[in-house]
């Protein structure tokens, strides 16, 4: 599945379940641990950078606050982005942005999507566009966070028990396995980590990574 259809595919019943579910994440849970680190490694004035933005309903409380641009390389995606603000269509493997333009860059549940190489490119990227004083703010699911579990087990019963296959997202090859993995490809492209944090301000969804040059 590429993303393009991804999206699309929200027009689709089947996925109607799993998208309700996704969304009282965003909303009720993600958003609230979000907003945390946002306000803790943002100022005044913050240029941020989200990259691969989504629907951006985890933006919300943050969009007043921050100048913020939105980029993703899916024009559905851009079209159903519930924040009004700046939104350009890029692929975040080459983004059309200036070395040292943004403050923050962050994103939500994108870098499992690829293999490690493939993150070692991206954070050279992400690396590329911040400033000297800026930091990179990343979520990405652990093998072990509460959202994948749950999500197993609501796949299971959709193939055991409904005899169905459904194909929500896209495969998530690189899902955390411990804090030393994210370190990892941290060093390989020279950001230092700043902070790492798996805890009860998202309900054990996300590992939380903050880096920086």
């Amino acid at each position: 599945m590429n993303w393009e259809e991804y999206w699309e595919a929200k027009r689709d019943k089947k996925r109607k379940i799993y998208d309700t579910i996704a969304s009282f994440y965003r909303n009720r849970i993600i958003k609230r641990s979000l907003n945390h680190f946002i306000k803790k490694y943002s100022g005044p004035n913050t240029k941020l950078l989200h990259a691969g933005c989504g629907s951006g309903e985890v933006d919300k409380d943050i969009i007043e606050s921050y100048n913020i641009t939105a980029c993703d390389i899916s024009l559905t995606a851009l079209k159903i982005n519930m924040v009004d603000r700046k939104k350009i269509r890029a692929d975040i493997f080459n983004l059309p942005f200036k070395d040292n333009t943004f403050d923050v860059l962050y994103n939500l549940g994108v870098i499992e999507h690829f293999n490690k190489d493939e993150i070692i490119r991206l954070f050279s990227e992400f690396k590329r566009v911040i400033k000297n004083s800026g930091f990179i703010i990343i979520f990405v699911p652990p093998e072990f966070g509460l959202s994948v579990v749950f999500f197993k087990i609501l796949l299971f019963f959709w193939k055991i028990i409904l005899k169905k296959n459904p194909d929500f997202y896209p495969e998530e090859p690189s899902r955390l396995k411990s804090k030393k993995e994210a370190i990892d490809f941290l060093n390989k492209t020279d950001l230092k980590l700043v902070e790492y944090y798996f805890g009860i301000k998202d309900l054990f969804t996300y590992s939380v990574l903050v880096a920086r040059k």
